[in-house]
């Protein structure tokens, strides 16, 4: 509210700037007539009408500073909600383009860490999740199905033993398949078990995920891609090392739930060669989706076929 509008509430009819009549100047409850000074026009009113002066005055300034109420910020709320889930109901797979997209990311960060670790280091690092439960005989149960198909186990050899110990990989850690609502965060065996001749270690034995992970590199004789699970009590995570944590991925259904679904990032080695020939090296990290095990480049084609 102006002042020209206070002005009129207040001031007599037929008053205004220099002509309000003498006979009809207001005077104060006690005394003479009191000139404000500013404004220079409401020279002789009542006590009374001055405090209802000052008092809308007053309430105009703190109706103009003091914002929103709680009442109109909740309504904001619920109108940008409503506009949320209307922008969802046009896009139905975003939260999944969106999950793909991040996962091809990830990985790619992942596997570019790992890289630069044996560059710096000359190893990559060991202590990694074996993806087998608890007896070490059997996948860990709480892989995503579609995940879970594309994999198998393999016996390794005393050759096998001796290429990954080459890349300084010499231990893993199995899974506990027993811990309520967690299949990711806290799974993983506290002691380490030594990698030796006879141990099972988890493998991917899809063509097509094999041919994605090798890219032109030829094989050589009796190939195997043998995964580990990324888990923080790995050596290359946390103090002073490339990772500080070990990303979890953050899925886009219920079979990419990291409370039943196993959802860390995988490091793929292929094994390949006869006898002491027999070599082992790194070709990728991968993720563990409810569309079953993909690279980067698989999550990016899933992402634009969405």
């Amino acid at each position: 509210m102006g002042l020209e509008e206070l002005q009129k509430m207040f001031l007599p009819v037929g008053c205004g700037p220099g002509k309000c009549p003498t006979a009809t100047r207001w005077r104060a409850i006690q005394g003479p007539p009191v000139s404000l000074g500013n404004p220079p026009d409401l020279v002789a009113y009542s006590g009374t009408h001055y405090r209802k002066y000052m008092n809308v005055l007053q309430k105009a300034r703190r109706q103009a500073a003091r914002g929103l109420t709680l009442i109109e910020l909740v309504v904001v709320l619920a109108i940008l909600v409503a506009l949320v889930g209307l922008v969802l109901a046009f896009f139905p797979g975003l939260l999944s383009r969106a999950s793909r997209s991040t996962s091809a990311s990830s990985i790619q960060d992942v596997a570019r860490a790992v890289q630069i670790n044996y560059t710096t280091a000359l190893t990559y690092g060991t202590g990694y999740d074996s993806l087998l439960d608890t007896g070490a005989t059997v996948l860990f149960s709480k892989l995503a199905p579609p995940s879970s198909a594309q994999m198998g186990t393999y016996g390794l050899t005393g050759n096998d033993v001796s290429a990954l110990s080459a890349l300084g990989i010499t231990s893993y850690r199995h899974l506990d398949t027993n811990i309520v609502n967690d299949a990711t965060f806290n799974v993983s065996a506290a002691l380490p078990i030594t990698l030796a001749n006879g141990l099972q270690v988890a493998v991917i034995d899809n063509p097509a995920v094999q041919a994605t992970l090798r890219g032109n590199y030829v094989t050589a004789d009796s190939p195997e891609y043998i995964v580990f699970g990324l888990n923080k009590l790995a050596s290359i995570v946390g103090g002073n090392q490339m990772l500080q944590d070990a990303p979890v991925r953050a899925g886009a259904n219920a079979l990419e739930n990291p409370t039943t679904s196993y959802q860390r990032y995988g490091l793929v080695f292929l094994v390949d060669g006869l006898g002491a020939a027999r070599r082992a090296r790194f070709v990728g990290a991968c993720a563990f989706t409810g569309a079953g095990i993909t690279t980067a480049e698989g999550d990016l084609q899933q992402y634009y076929a969405n």
